[in-house]
């Protein structure tokens, strides 16, 4: 019986994760433009977690539909799609240069409906609460999409490794009072990028003072690190603790959604 059951939930995970597939998204209001998503919409009943890369937010190589970033939160999406949430990443948009994507791109308009594009796809599947996840620069498109785009399905936003200073957009640059949406943060205590400092990212987060509810989550362990600090083989990418990071992010939005 045990090997049945074993069986039957192996069965059922590799079903949930075989409805995964990448596909370019129109931005509405750019003809020819489209940005890359990686879907995994296998219920029409779960939340919807839109997870936004760092970096450039390039795909990589694509081999079978799959793309190859290492990005925290592209090589954890099947975490989240464990834990029962529909997961779409979203790829930097076509026409967008991959150096203004890594710096001054992700607080203008041009990006913010790129992600409003998003949203809408997914309201078109379901009417389910959306939380959008953001990891490095990808914090800063998760600021910016909440105080520039007003959707009632939008119900929080999670910062990882957040940007606190140096970079163009920085968070610490962004009215975080103006977001009125539920906020968790998420910081490793070792994380060695410049642009992404632990103590500076605690004093950030007393800025959301219009936040409904917010909790910080500093964490440590995982390894070992490689690279760049501030890449995501790094404390900066929570090298090796990938399933706690995740586990914490899933606990904290299932208990937030209401």
């Amino acid at each position: 019986m045990k090997y049945l059951i074993l069986a039957f939930m192996l069965f059922c995970n590799l079903n949930v994760f075989a409805n995964e597939k990448l596909f370019n998204l129109p931005i509405e209001g750019r003809a020819d433009n489209y940005a890359p998503i990686l879907q995994n919409a296998h219920s029409n009943g779960a939340v919807n977690l839109i997870l936004i890369p760092g970096g450039n937010a390039g795909t990589g190589a694509v081999s079978n539909g799959v793309p190859s970033s290492r990005n925290f939160l592209v090589r954890s999406r099947n975490d989240f799609t464990s834990q029962g949430f529909n997961t779409f990443v979203i790829f930097r948009s076509k026409s967008t240069d991959a150096n203004v994507m890594a710096t001054t791109y992700r607080n203008t308009d041009e990006h913010a409906n790129e992600l409003k594009s998003l949203i809408n796809h997914i309201g078109t599947l379901n009417k389910n609460p959306i939380w959008i996840i953001g990891t490095s620069m990808g914090t800063i498109s998760t600021t910016t999409a909440a105080l520039k785009i007003s959707n009632p399905q939008i119900k929080g936003i999670v910062l990882t490794a957040s940007v606190t200073n140096k970079a163009p957009g920085n968070l610490a640059d962004q009215a975080l009072d103006g977001i009125k949406l539920p906020v968790l943060m998420i910081h490793h205590e070792s994380d060695a990028c410049f642009a992404c400092v632990p103590m500076e990212a605690m004093r950030l987060f007393d800025k959301f003072t219009n936040a409904p509810r917010k909790e910080f989550y500093m964490v440590k362990g995982g390894g070992p690190v490689s690279g760049d600090p501030c890449q995501n083989q790094h404390w900066h990418g929570f090298i090796g603790i990938e399933e706690a990071v995740t586990s914490q992010i899933a606990s904290w939005i299932k208990a937030n959604s209401n």
